[in-house]
């Protein structure tokens, strides 16, 4: 009989370790009322798209008292895995395929480690894998949208957070009833094949080619995107318009002018050129190598 016992307490202990995994699961990928101390980097890994990564979590989490890790600690590891995926996202290195054995395998490793130690350590193996920083600088300069338009979203919602107060807060990550973003990324410089008139005037000095090089060189650069709310309203008008655009009733700002960090130093423009452009991608970029630099 004493086989029928230990089979029902080990039945139980293992719904037990079940339900205590999926409640910090749930935790890991935001479907959990409790918040805690990293509960708001567990989103942006999320919208990084850091899944794979949710197998470790999942270890460390469930054994913070024996691995002796902190809040402060855990929150430290979620925020160099953002790291680690929007390098990763922007360069594709290491490859997708391969997330899931780095993950196992640095479970193994830091199974015998305990608090600030193991936070290093996993940091340590994620750069051994990761792109050298000249190579994260040369993908974000590139057409970074047109390669990874979630990682681009991502990145410029970040440098937008920077710059966000408590009076000042927007949730850019906000979905409308239709579950789409109601904030979306605009192109400056229209990202259509047919350049508008107005635009080939201002880019390219009434030259249509020349506009079209433009075009296939810099529309999805770092520069030439920002942040709006009512993007289908502005695509392809004139750069004025876009600036001052707004609301039927005239009470809000639709365009340039919606107070976001990112448009200051657009709005302040009477022209938009690839001079502009380039200029903005070089202080983007540098704001984006110090937020995500190892």
């Amino acid at each position: 009989m004493g086989h029928a016992h230990t089979l029902k307490s080990d039945y139980k202990s293992l719904i037990n370790d079940l339900l205590q995994k999926s409640k910090i699961y749930a935790l890991i990928t935001n479907n959990s009322d409790e918040e805690c101390v990293y509960t708001s980097s567990l989103a942006d890994l999320e919208r990084i798209s850091g899944a794979p990564s949710y197998i470790l979590l999942l270890y460390v989490i469930s054994n913070k008292d024996k691995l002796n890790l902190s809040p402060e600690n855990l929150d430290e590891l979620i925020k160099t895995l953002i790291t680690f995926f929007v390098r990763r996202n922007v360069t594709d290195v290491p490859n997708t395929r391969k997330l899931t054995q780095l993950f196992i395998d640095i479970i193994s490793e830091v199974k015998v480690l305990q608090g600030a130690e193991l936070v290093s350590t996993v940091r340590e193996k994620l750069i051994s894998v990761s792109a050298s920083d000249e190579a994260f600088e040369s993908k974000m300069r590139g057409p970074i949208y047109d390669e990874n338009p979630e990682a681009t979203r991502f990145i410029l919602c970040s440098i937008e957070a920077q710059h966000q107060t408590k009076e000042i807060y927007t949730d850019l990550w906000s979905r409308d009833n239709q579950n789409k973003y109601v904030w979306t990324i605009e192109h400056i410089f229209p990202e259509g094949e047919n350049i508008p008139n107005a635009w080939v005037e201002m880019i390219a000095g009434g030259n249509k080619d020349l506009a079209k090089q433009y075009l296939a060189n810099y529309v999805h650069t770092l520069g030439n995107l920002t942040i709006t709310g009512y993007n289908q309203n502005l695509s392809n008008m004139p750069f004025e318009q876009k600036k001052d655009r707004k609301s039927k009733d005239k009470r809000k700002d639709m365009g340039y002018r919606n107070g976001l960090y990112l448009n200051q130093s657009v709005v302040n423009e009477d022209s938009w050129t690839i001079d502009k452009i380039i200029a903005r991608t070089d202080v983007l970029v540098q704001t984006l190598k110090d937020m995500y630099r190892w």
